[in-house]
C-alpha cells in the first residue's frame, strides 16, 4: 500500500444526518484522525474526510476503530485529468493484481467531458490494455472494484473499501465515566459509548490483596488499547481495601455484591462531577449474573441520582465476547486476573433484592467516610 498510495478518503454516514451541526460533527472527527499520527494531513472534502501522509498498517488498524468512519479506502488522489485518472487506476490494479474488476464512477463536477458511464468505460478499456487478457471485467461480484471520486480540481481512486465502525466521532456528545473491570464486558460498553460520541473517563477499582502491578498493567492495557479509539484517556484507579474489610465485616453475605456496586456508583459519581461527566456507564448484561436482575439493578442505580447507562443490557455474552474479539480487547481481558468484585460473590447471593431492606443494613457502614477516603487514595493515569 505503501508505494501505491498517497491518500486515504473517508466517508461518514450519520456524521451526514446533522444538518446544520454537520460541521461540528466532522471537525471532530478530522481532529480525531489527526491524533493517529503527527504526519498526517487530514482535511474536509465533498462529502469525505481526506487524509494524506504515510500509510503504515498501524494507521489502517486504529482508522478501523474511529467512531464516525462509515467506511475508507486508500486512495490516489491525482489532477482531474483523463490520462493522469487511466494511469492512477492502473497502478492500483497493478497494486491489488485481482483477476476481475470493476470501474465505478460518481462526479460532483458535472461538467467533465465524459459522464459517470463513459469515465468508467474508458478507464477500464485503459486498464484491460495493459493486462492482455490477464484481467476480466465483473460487473456485478469483481474481486476488485475501483471507484472514481471525480471533482473539479482533483480526482480520487479508491482501492480496497474498508469497513468503519460508524457512529458518530469521539469529544462530540459530551463525556461519561465507565466503571472498568478487568472482564470481557465493560471494556466493551466503553467502546459503544465511545461509537455514540462520548469521551470515556475511566475508573477501576482495585483489589490490593493481589498482585498490585499485574492488576494495573492489565487494566493499563485496556485503557491504553481503547485510547486508540478516543486519544488521550484518564484513568482513576480506586484503592479497594478498606470498602472491602467494611463490607465483609458487616454486611451480610448474600447483600455483599449489591451493597459494594452502591459504593461504586457513589465513588465514580464524585469522580464523574468533578470530570464534569453526565452519566455512568456500566458492562450490564441483563440477568447475565446474580447483581444483573432487574430488582437488583434497580436497587444499585438508586445509590445515586445520576444518569446510568448500560449499552450491553439486551446483549447475551456470546455476542459481548463478539465484539470484544473485533475491537481487540478480547485477549487482554481473558488474562488471568482476580477483580475486586469476586471476592463479593456469596455462596447464595440475593436476587431480588428490596431497596429499604438494603439501605438498612448499609447502616452499619459510615457511607461517606468510605467514599470521601477512597476519593482522598485515588490515582489518576494519563494514558496515550
Amino acid at each position: 500500500m505503501e508505494n501505491n498510495f498517497n491518500t486515504i478518503v473517508a466517508h461518514y454516514d450519520e456524521i451526514g444526518l446533522k444538518g446544520k451541526n454537520q460541521q461540528f460533527f466532522v471537525g471532530k472527527l478530522i481532529e480525531n484522525i489527526k491524533n493517529i499520527g503527527s504526519n498526517l494531513k487530514v482535511k474536509r472534502g465533498e462529502g469525505k474526510i481526506v487524509t494524506e501522509g504515510t500509510f503504515e498498517k498501524e494507521i489502517i488498524e486504529r482508522l478501523r476503530l474511529i467512531p464516525g468512519i462509515a467506511n475508507f479506502a486508500p486512495a490516489i488522489a491525482c489532477k482531474t485529468d483523463l490520462e493522469k485518472i487511466k494511469q492512477s487506476a492502473l497502478q492500483i490494479v497493478n497494486h491489488y493484481k485481482p483477476k476481475t474488476f470493476k470501474i465505478e464512477t460518481t462526479r460532483s463536477y458535472k461538467p467533465f467531458e465524459l459522464n459517470s458511464l463513459e469515465l468508467s468505460r474508458e478507464v477500464g478499456a485503459y486498464v484491460l490494455e495493459n493486462y492482455k487478457d490477464k484481467l476480466k471485467v465483473d460487473v456485478h461480484n469483481p474481486e476488485l472494484l475501483v471507484k472514481v471520486e471525480l471533482a473539479k480540481e482533483k480526482t480520487y481512486i479508491l482501492g480496497k473499501k474498508e469497513q468503519g465502525v460508524g457512529g458518530l466521532p469521539v469529544g462530540a456528545t459530551g463525556k461519561v465515566v465507565c466503571l472498568v473491570s478487568g472482564g470481557i464486558d465493560s471494556p466493551v460498553a466503553a467502546f459503544e459509548v465511545m461509537k455514540r460520541g462520548a469521551k470515556v473517563i475511566f475508573v477501576h477499582f482495585h483489589n490490593q490483596t493481589i498482585n498490585k502491578k499485574g492488576v494495573e498493567n492489565k487494566i493499563k492495557n485496556i485503557v491504553r488499547h481503547l485510547t486508540q479509539v478516543q486519544g488521550e484517556s484518564r484513568l482513576y484507579i480506586i484503592p479497594f481495601a478498606d470498602l472491602q474489610k467494611q463490607v465483609i465485616t458487616n454486611i451480610p453475605a448474600d447483600l455483599r455484591m449489591i451493597v459494594y456496586r452502591r459504593l461504586m456508583f457513589q465513588i465514580a459519581e464524585q469522580i464523574a462531577k468533578k470530570e464534569n461527566a453526565k452519566a455512568l456507564i456500566t458492562g450490564d448484561s441483563l440477568a447475565q449474573v446474580a447483581s444483573q436482575t432487574l430488582e437488583n439493578m434497580e436497587v444499585i442505580y438508586k445509590a445515586t441520582d445520576m444518569l446510568k447507562l448500560a449499552p450491553l443490557i439486551g446483549m447475551n455474552k456470546t455476542e459481548i465476547i463478539s465484539e470484544a474479539a473485533k475491537i481487540g480487547t478480547y485477549d487482554i481481558s481473558i488474562e488471568p486476573y482476580e477483580d475486586c468484585c469476586s471476592l463479593m460473590i456469596a455462596k447464595h447471593p440475593e436476587t431480588r433484592a428490596n431497596l429499604e431492606q438494603v439501605e438498612k443494613v448499609e447502616e452499619s457502614l459510615n457511607v461517606n467516610d468510605l467514599v470521601d477516603n477512597a476519593i482522598a487514595t485515588t490515582e489518576v493515569l494519563v494514558i496515550r
